[in-house]
């Protein structure tokens, strides 16, 4: 859905994303902004991203793994499970490789340290090599490298530092009543409700995702606030010789 989006991103000197996760919609766009501003509540998350911005560097640390070892990939797991927070920070490189070695050698969008490590037997490329190539590529690095703030904050801290007339904010939170499927945040129902009056106080633009839910009619009013939707397939449940399944992506705008 990232180009999509896209589509309706206004012309900012700031561009903040809250829920950074992996950054799709600022990787995948055409967004020029002075300020780039990466925000995840997973520390996990917000280092490997200050890594990225460093991608030739921190692709020479991912080089120094094999991809596919599952004893490996359970130290790994053992390890950053094992972690007191506090004790590290942003830029930490062998912390961001063992992060993404595990994160990409699990089923997407599973939760990176309790799940299982997925074999591959040698029939598919794996994610973790993939990354590296990834890494490799000259426009890929460019949007990297133009990161300029990399942030591990609460949404409630992240929104009034950043605001201002020439902030954008793209807000992909975890969606009404799937929050627990989300790894290292501390996000629950009331915190929609608390988001969406922070937003609505905001001098920035904004963008928000969701998925259709009663109350959201209520909490942003079609009168007050822009709405647009696409129908699109959801990838992660899409089967082999199954008709895939479809969803709803709302976009809500206050502008």
């Amino acid at each position: 859905m990232a180009k999509w989006i896209g589509e309706y991103i206004p012309q900012n000197e700031t561009y903040v994303e809250v829920f950074g996760g992996a950054f799709w919609v600022y990787v995948n766009g055409n967004i020029e902004s002075k300020q780039i501003v990466y925000n995840d509540f997973n520390k996990y998350m917000a280092n490997l991203f200050q890594c990225f911005t460093k991608p030739k560097k921190f692709g020479e640390h991912l080089k120094k793994y094999e991809s596919q070892i599952p004893e490996l990939f359970k130290m790994f797991q053992n390890g950053l499970n094992n972690i007191e927070e506090n004790l590290f920070n942003l830029g930490d490189y062998e912390i961001g490789t063992q992060y993404a070695y595990c994160a990409t050698q699990v089923f997407s969008g599973s939760k990176v340290m309790e799940s299982k490590f997925i074999d591959l037997k040698g029939k598919y490329s794996s994610k973790y090599d993939a990354l590296q190539r990834r890494l490799a590529k000259p426009d890929v690095q460019d949007k990297l490298t133009r990161i300029t703030n990399v942030e591990n904050l609460s949404y409630e801290e992240l929104i009034p530092k950043y605001d201002g007339e020439n902030t954008f904010f793209y807000v992909d939170p975890p969606y009404w009543k799937t929050e627990n499927y989300y790894s290292n945040h501390d996000f629950d129902v009331e915190d929609h409700k608390k988001l969406i009056e922070i937003l609505k106080q905001t001098k920035g633009k904004w963008a928000l995702s969701y998925y259709y839910f009663d109350l959201l009619e209520e909490l942003l009013p079609k009168n007050e606030f822009t709405w647009v939707e696409k129908e699109f397939t959801k990838a992660a449940g899409a089967q082999k010789g199954k008709k895939q399944n479809k969803g709803v992506e709302l976009l809500i705008m206050n502008y």
